[in-house]
């Protein structure tokens, strides 16, 4: 029996260790996307808490949900182009069919630069529902539950549609919801030096610009869309525009739409683009050694808060919840902080990236961090990490996984943010 237990740890420790594969990315062509995956549904099950332990308390991070691109010129500018390349007849077939759902997204986009998604809204509502629904005793009517969100209107509103869920599955519940400049101090940090050290011109942004060349290279994608080669010459970008669609075609599963722009591109090219892509989140956002550390401490503050809040519940015999709402950039350094179910890997070869680190992994749309606690009577602690509501590994010895001694938890936080 021990032995059977022994090895049940072992496989849940290392399980992560396993290289994801391009076959295993172009299963779900949506991961493609990258940080704009629409957040996917847990179908796992959970397992069942040890007996005499019952949840007391949630420490929760949460990126917002679904989104709009970031800018109404992410639409319009390829729009225009393709706009004018058909008043001179250089489209094929397929450039104006592309044209003409350009223009219906339009009509629905204009204006609503980075806006959360009708999606985005549903999202955070069916993640809270969960949480409630799983966690039924944290929630109680003394409960006292926290939320505090940058000041980037699509968190404030995902923090919004979440909370009036709880609300709406108990209406006595005690919620302060906040919005500061106060928190971005820990919901949103960046360093100066980690900032300068993304930007400098150095071996990794050439390696980047090597990647997007490879992945840009647009022959078949130019002559599928225009056909008349002398005025792409004179007035078309092709890298532009293929890469403009591909953010488009990504973005399209944020939304409430059956529009689809996934048949401008062969799998191969997505693939590709998603690479240097992936690439250039892994360098900014995630666990890269050529950052020397300095992106995922970012996260130094966001966990020195995590630990204070859960010692305050703790200690004062409180239940209830912290609920946090932020972005990508920071939900991403913090799972490398943590190193989360392997999202710490270190690798330097830039096309080898996504065996090992995905985006749409670490950071899909409305990607969230939840620390569970639970205790028994003699308040022994324990605590459950779920990534994206799955049940995930951190780097400690545990005889229940995915269950682990708070006191183990806290000691292995608290030591990383003094040595980093």
């Amino acid at each position: 029996m021990k032995k059977s237990i022994f090895i049940l740890f072992l496989a849940a420790t290392f399980l992560y260790q396993g290289q994801t594969t391009k076959e295993e990315i172009l299963s779900n062509i949506n991961q493609t996307g990258g940080v704009y995956y629409a957040y996917p549904t847990p179908t796992k099950k959970l397992t069942a808490v040890p007996t005499g332990y019952q949840p007391f308390y949630i420490s929760h991070y949460g990126r917002h949900g679904s989104r709009w691109l970031i800018s109404d010129k992410d639409f319009s500018g390829v729009m225009d182009i393709l706009k004018k390349a058909n008043d001179h007849n250089a489209l094929t077939e397929n450039g104006k069919s592309a044209l003409q759902r350009l223009e219906s997204i339009w009509k629905m986009a204009e204006g609503h630069n980075g806006d959360l998604t009708e999606l985005g809204a549903r999202q955070h509502k069916q993640i809270s529902e969960r949480m409630f629904r799983n966690n039924p005793e944290v929630f109680g009517d003394k409960a006292i539950v926290t939320a505090k969100s940058t000041v980037v209107p699509r968190c404030i509103i995902s923090m919004a549609y979440f909370t009036n869920e709880l609300t709406a599955n108990n209406p006595k519940l005690n919620i302060s919801i906040e919005s500061s400049d106060k928190y971005m101090a820990y919901l949103h940090h960046h360093t100066k030096e980690s900032i300068d050290i993304v930007n400098q011109v150095n071996a990794w942004q050439e390696e980047k610009k090597k990647l997007k060349k490879e992945a840009l290279h647009s022959d078949r994608f130019t002559k599928n869309i225009f056909n008349n080669d002398n005025y792409v010459s004179q007035n078309v970008n092709p890298e532009k525009v293929m890469e403009s669609l591909y953010w488009i075609a990504s973005d399209m599963q944020n939304l409430e739409t059956d529009i689809s722009f996934y048949d401008l591109f062969t799998k191969d090219e997505l693939f590709n683009i998603y690479q240097s892509a992936n690439y250039n989140t892994y360098i900014k956002d995630g666990p890269s050694p050529l950052t020397k550390g300095l992106v995922i401490n970012n996260a130094i503050p966001l966990v020195k808060n995590i630990l204070e809040e859960a010692d305050d519940y703790i200690r004062n015999n409180k239940s209830g919840a912290s609920l946090r709402f932020g972005h990508d950039d920071n939900i991403a350094p913090l799972l490398a902080f943590m190193k989360v179910d392997g999202l710490d890997k270190a690798e330097v070869n830039p096309k080898e990236v996504y065996k090992v680190w995905n985006a749409f992994q670490a950071a899909p749309m409305a990607a969230n961090l939840q620390m569970i606690f639970y205790k028994n009577k003699k308040n022994d602690v324990l605590v459950k990490v779920l990534l994206n509501e799955n049940e995930v590994n951190i780097p400690i010895n545990t005889k229940s996984y995915p269950y682990y001694q708070w006191i183990d938890v806290r000691k292995y936080l608290d030591d990383l943010t003094h040595t980093n």
